[in-house]
């Protein structure tokens, strides 16, 4: 049978520890060669909007050790906004008058067969906050207590959860542009933590004196530059977009998510110039930064006095953190009696493909 899981029913089967734990698992099978990642990739079409574009987007991983590999997929219309000093990429709630399509199927490697397929929502949040939460975990001063979080959505929301879960913290300090969106989230996650949370005026207000800055926005622009950070910091982003180039060159110790690199885009033929709502990487050589595996494993070495600078940037998406996170709400779901199950014949035929 194929088990067939929402939002809500992921939120019930997901748990804390058992995602940090299963997610280190992943880290530590790819250093060891016994996980696979394709990289990402976007294709486009133009959209009859105004600055936007059709994207759609997948990426996928297995892990040996779950015996599973996950494919994500995501069918959006993305539009350039521009929200105070940020411009951002919007993706546009059309799909059935205010909703979006996101999907995370599992497959056996030992049958082939579809185990799951479940919304990508809560997953897509879950599995950066995991690694950002691991990252710091390993790069930040251990008796780290004041928290700067800048953004106010679903993935920073999955930062306060799993960072706050890792370290010591005693205190967040909350910013985005919109002063009930950070308001909102302040409220929310304390109630949720029960970590004191402040909503601030400014990035500069919430990262003075702090312990750890964590940017998890959508922003297109520089939030933090290398100038701000003090000795003894740690800083976590999400996206190379939210961050200076003067960030690389001030920071001691740089580990990256991978070093996959560059999302692949593929345009329509013949297009001369991008369609709007497409973000493009800078040209760099990440080969020069250890990834997060190697970090968990030991490889090469973290923060190695209070004083340094620390910065991982979660540069990119893989397929690993969609098939251990997939197959921990698979798991956990099975043994909850959560979800609805179909038969697996549906998918399957009797002619080779």
């Amino acid at each position: 049978m194929t088990l067939i899981l929402n939002n809500e029913e992921i939120r019930q089967a997901l748990d804390v520890k058992e995602c940090l734990k299963v997610m280190e698992e992943a880290y530590r099978e790819q250093a060891s060669s016994r996980a696979v990642n394709r990289p990402t990739s976007h294709s486009y079409l133009a959209h009859s909007l105004p600055q936007a574009t059709y994207s759609f987007k997948s990426v996928d991983g297995g892990v040996n050790k779950f015996g599973v590999l996950a494919l994500r997929i995501t069918s959006d219309i993305v539009q350039e906004k521009k929200v105070g000093d940020m411009v951002r990429l919007e993706k546009l709630p059309l799909a059935a008058e205010g909703k979006f399509l996101g999907l995370v199927q599992l497959f056996s490697v030992e049958t082939g067969e579809l185990l799951a397929i479940m919304p990508d929502g809560l997953i897509q949040q879950t599995r950066v906050g995991v690694t950002s939460a691991l990252g710091a975990k390993a790069m930040s001063r251990q008796n780290s207590e004041l928290l700067a979080l800048i953004g106010s959505g679903g993935q920073a929301r999955s930062h306060f959860r799993f960072i706050t879960s890792v370290l010591p913290i005693r205190k967040v300090r909350v910013f985005s542009p919109n002063p009930d969106h950070r308001k909102k989230l302040a409220v929310e996650m304390q109630r949720e933590t029960g970590i004191a949370a402040e909503p601030v005026a400014s990035v500069q207000e919430a990262i003075e004196n702090c312990d750890i800055i964590c940017t998890a926005t959508n922003s297109s622009r520089p939030l933090i530059r290398g100038e701000w950070l003090k000795p003894g910091v740690h800083y976590n982003a999400i996206r190379e977009f939210e961050v200076d180039e003067s960030v690389f060159e001030k920071s001691d110790v740089v580990v990256i998510h991978t070093q996959f690199g560059g999302i692949q885009h593929y345009l329509p033929p013949g297009l001369k110039e991008d369609l709007p709502a497409i973000r493009r990487e800078k040209p760099r050589d990440w080969s020069r930064y250890p990834e997060i595996s190697d970090l968990l494993v030991g490889r090469v070495p973290g923060r190695t006095s209070d004083k340094q600078i620390t910065f991982f940037l979660n540069n990119v998406g893989t397929g690993v953190q969609f098939a251990a996170m997939g197959y921990c709400a698979y798991r956990a779901a099975k043994e909850k009696g959560l979800g609805k199950e179909i038969p697996t014949d549906w998918f399957l035929q009797d002619i080779k493909p």
